[in-house]
């Protein structure tokens, strides 16, 4: 069981890391789309397709204040959000330190539970995020792309995996 978990966790630690280069969200323009439609037939102008290893260079460019209007969407506080874009480059890597810690540590049933509860709530934190959030604004329409989700559906498999890994070391335990 130990090895297919570890094969399966190797698989989705590079479907984290691959999904990190694919689209992410995609900007389409309702107001630009009117303009299109009489041009192309199209209902919606795609402004733009950002995938997160795009997101901290978009937003420390010329084009700064496009990328920082479309992270406002998703938190309208948000102060020096160029600087803090450069975080969401720990996305892939973090999946690679759950997979570095479950390979070393992963004898102990409490860092499987531990890996577990960090998968679940990521997944579960930013899918609550994104469904709660209106990505539909006057001017910029926010679209969630597959990159994304298959992101956040790797960290929820990451954190089941765990989950199924802290029942069987219970589960031997109890047999001992």
């Amino acid at each position: 069981m130990k090895k297919i978990i570890k094969n399966s966790m190797m698989v989705i630690v590079l479907i984290i890391f691959c999904s990190f280069f694919l689209p992410w969200i995609t900007v389409d323009s309702p107001i630009a789309g009117g303009f299109t439609k009489l041009l192309t037939g199209k209902r919606q102008a795609q402004i733009s397709s950002i995938s997160g290893f795009q997101v901290p260079i978009l937003a420390n460019s010329s084009e700064s204040r496009f990328m920082i209007s479309v992270i406002k969407i998703f938190n309208p506080t948000i102060k020096d959000a160029d600087k803090k874009s450069f975080l969401i480059w720990g996305v892939p890597l973090f999946a690679v330190v759950l997979f570095f810690l479950w390979s070393f540590l992963g004898r102990n049933k409490w860092v499987n539970l531990g890996i577990a509860i960090v998968g679940i709530t990521i997944f579960s934190f930013a899918s609550f995020k994104i469904a709660t959030t209106n990505l539909d604004k006057l001017v910029l329409k926010v679209n969630i792309a597959y990159g994304l989700w298959l992101i956040l559906t790797g960290y929820l498999l990451i954190g089941l995996l765990c989950l199924v890994d802290f029942w069987e070391l219970c589960r031997n335990e109890r047999k001992k």
